[in-house]
């Protein structure tokens, strides 16, 4: 009997999800809609799929929106070595260069038709470079050891992003991109990627601040 009891308190103070501290939701439940994040599905569809209210959807699309810079940044060799880019110098460039494209003007039309809000605009623009650096293979730069290659690689996205046709998949910006190669399954790579941040730094530990209030950010204000 004392040894069922030891077992049922282990069991009872297990945690639930691993993935957010102090989740409502079910850890199965939570990777469904982190999957459907990841795959840019919007919030109107999961919610059949999953049984989650579509309050709940949207609140946990944009915690994982706030929190991803933060996750790109402690784990740099994941999400596309989007932490190193996002974190250099020239970044803000990138956040001007895609922010009047057709291309950023539908996908905040399908996921938040109504933003007004400056904050969350420039999240979906930190979360946008991070889905198109998904989409690319940059084995091949030396992204870890030259800074001056981060820096090029921004440069030639600048150059690069307003050319790719806004009905051409995120994967064609290899073409436009010197030693880039494209990377097939992108959604599933933020998944598994943001999953395994999850595991070591769960929603609700991280500060969660955003890229937006990095000073270098700072000095570029957006342009309205």
């Amino acid at each position: 009997m004392r040894g069922l009891k030891k077992q049922k308190t282990r069991r009872a103070s297990a945690p639930r999800n691993r993935y957010v501290v102090r989740a409502k939701l079910s850890e199965h439940k939570f990777l469904r809609i982190l999957h459907g994040y990841a795959e840019g599905t919007p919030i109107q569809k999961l919610e059949p799929r999953t049984h989650v209210s579509g309050n709940t959807i949207r609140a946990t699309y944009r915690m994982l929106r706030g929190n991803l810079p933060d996750a790109a940044t402690v784990r740099p060799t994941l999400f596309g070595y989007a932490g190193p880019i996002l974190m250099h110098e020239n970044a803000p460039m990138l956040l001007h260069a895609i922010r009047p494209t057709r291309r950023f003007r539908r996908h905040r039309q399908r996921h938040a038709p109504r933003l007004s809000c400056p904050v969350e605009e420039e999240r979906f623009l930190t979360e946008k470079i991070v889905r198109l650096l998904c989409a690319l293979d940059l084995r091949a730069l030396p992204l870890q050891e030259d800074e001056d290659a981060v820096a090029e690689l921004i440069e030639n996205m600048v150059q690069a992003f307003p050319e790719l046709h806004p009905r051409k998949p995120r994967q064609a910006l290899a073409e436009l991109i010197p030693g880039a190669q494209p990377f097939a399954h992108d959604g599933m790579r933020l998944y598994e990627d943001y999953r395994r941040c999850l595991l070591r730094s769960p929603l609700g530990t991280l500060l969660s601040s955003g890229i937006h209030q990095h000073p270098r950010f700072s000095e570029y204000p957006l342009i309205t």
